[in-house]
């Protein structure tokens, strides 16, 4: 995290970095999160569909640059990217052999920027593509929505910038109205309260918006069960203690809050089948210099993902190949969780790992896994290399209710990776990876990371 800011803008900050939709269909990141819209992708300059075979589909897109993003279904994989040579997004589906059974174009004369993103999600009733970029020489923000079979259903449409996803349908804001757009059936439109800051947060069925006003955070649920708000969070309860993040998190639909204050003390509430729980005050603190990267939970376990900066006066090894001074300082960040049980709220901190010296790590990234709750996280060479790829790999660990977490890595090196959820069976990436002797100039082709 950056340096610390004013309480409330930070707070306004953290609820759209976690405003996203947790579990095995939502995972729609919002482009302001932690975990960069689900994907983390290197600066490069860089109508219908029908199923394909693989052979065709590889040749055909060969040509695909950042943005990258990515979502799962079942066990299939669905990848959006940029295809530069044909000005556009390319989709591709991927089938649990990591073959593309299912190809087509999202959006047509689209153009590379610096700033330009892509959200996917993946459900049984189709995919919804979100680019917010130039096209046609128009900065836009828009979605498609594509069949299962990434046939596209209608023409673009202009979307708010906030969104996530459930399994019925998308959901955007514009700060002062939601649009509701269902998989099947018709659009839904509703407006938030006046002079309240507001940021969405989808379950698994129900979508809410988080609401700011004064010095309450309240949680209001989006629909025909809507009500009225519930206050989750007053700052009167902490004192002088001042908020310095605020990290929801869902299961089911299901609702947490986690505040993290500037003297490191967390609280954390939870909303559970429509009924506001105690607040409670944690044991363990989060210190002053060490940043929480993501928060999730599973029907067991609440996970707290924190990072401290552990660097060291470090030498690399001639196997290293890193372009640096001896003696130089090289990043060192260490891994941990704070994991709070769901039933007694015991709290205990594991490591995930203990920080591997000359490589920079994130954006993080999580998902559930039964009752564990996954997190993983890009891994990057701390010096510039051009003749090779930034990212060398992806670090996981699974955090469970009991067990101390495993360290493991993919090792593939990358431009671009995007994490496409989690389910029961595992979880799933999507990275932007180079040809055989290609440099960083040449386009790149899409490999499935498969890993638990």
């Amino acid at each position: 995290m950056a340096e610390p800011r004013d309480a409330r803008t930070k707070t306004k900050a953290i609820a759209a970095v976690a405003a996203v939709a947790l579990g095995s269909y939502a995972l729609w990141r919002c482009s302001t999160t932690r975990d960069g819209a689900g994907s983390v992708e290197t600066t490069s300059p860089a109508s219908s569909a029908a199923r394909v075979e693989p052979k065709e589909a590889s040749e055909t897109a060969a040509g695909l640059v950042a943005p990258i993003a990515a979502s799962h279904v079942g066990e299939d994989v669905v990848v959006a990217a940029l295809d530069l040579s044909a000005k556009a997004v390319r989709v591709q589906r991927f089938g649990p052999k990591d073959e593309v059974v299912a190809e087509g174009i999202a959006f047509e004369d689209v153009s590379w920027s610096m700033d330009a993103e892509l959200r996917v999600v993946a459900a049984p009733e189709g995919v919804g593509v979100t680019w917010r970029g130039l096209r046609s020489g128009d900065l836009v923000r828009q979605l498609v929505v594509l069949g299962p079979d990434l046939r596209r259903r209608g023409e673009p449409t202009d979307v708010g910038a906030a969104s996530c996803a459930t399994r019925d349908a998308l959901w955007f804001s514009d700060g002062a109205r939601v649009l509701a757009r269902p998989w099947n059936g018709t659009e839904s439109r509703f407006e938030l309260p006046k002079d309240e800051d507001g940021s969405l947060l989808c379950g698994q069925h129900a979508a809410f918006a988080m609401l700011e006003k004064g010095e309450a955070t309240s949680l209001l649920r989006l629909g025909g069960e809507g009500g009225a708000p519930v206050t989750v969070m007053r700052e009167r309860d902490f004192g002088e203690d001042e908020q310095r993040e605020l990290a929801p998190y869902t299961v089911g639909d299901d609702v947490g809050v986690v505040r993290l204050a500037m003297s490191g003390a967390l609280a954390l509430r939870e909303v559970t089948g429509g009924t506001l729980g105690p607040l409670r005050t944690l044991t363990n603190a989060i210190p002053k210099d060490d940043d929480i990267v993501a928060v999730d939970a599973s029907a067991r376990v609440v996970v707290i993902v924190y990072t401290e900066d552990v660097s060291e006066l470090y030498a690399p090894t001639p196997e290293q190949d890193v372009d640096l001074p001896p003696d130089a300082l090289m990043v060192c960040t260490k891994v941990a969780a704070l994991r709070i049980d769901r039933r007694t709220f015991e709290e205990s901190i594991v490591e995930l790992s203990p920080g591997r010296c000359g490589y920079e790590v994130g954006p993080f990234f999580t998902g559930v896994v039964g009752d564990d709750v996954a997190v993983s996280w890009a891994e990057r060479a701390a010096a510039a290399q051009t003749a090779r790829a930034p990212i060398v790999g992806l670090a996981h660990a699974l955090v469970s209710p009991e067990d101390a977490p495993r360290l493991s890595r993919v090792e593939q090196p990358a431009d671009a990776l995007a994490h496409a959820g989690c389910d029961a069976n595992g979880c799933r990436a999507a990275a932007l990876i180079r040809r055989e002797g290609a440099d960083a100039m040449a386009p790149n082709v899409v490999k499935i990371l498969r890993y638990r």
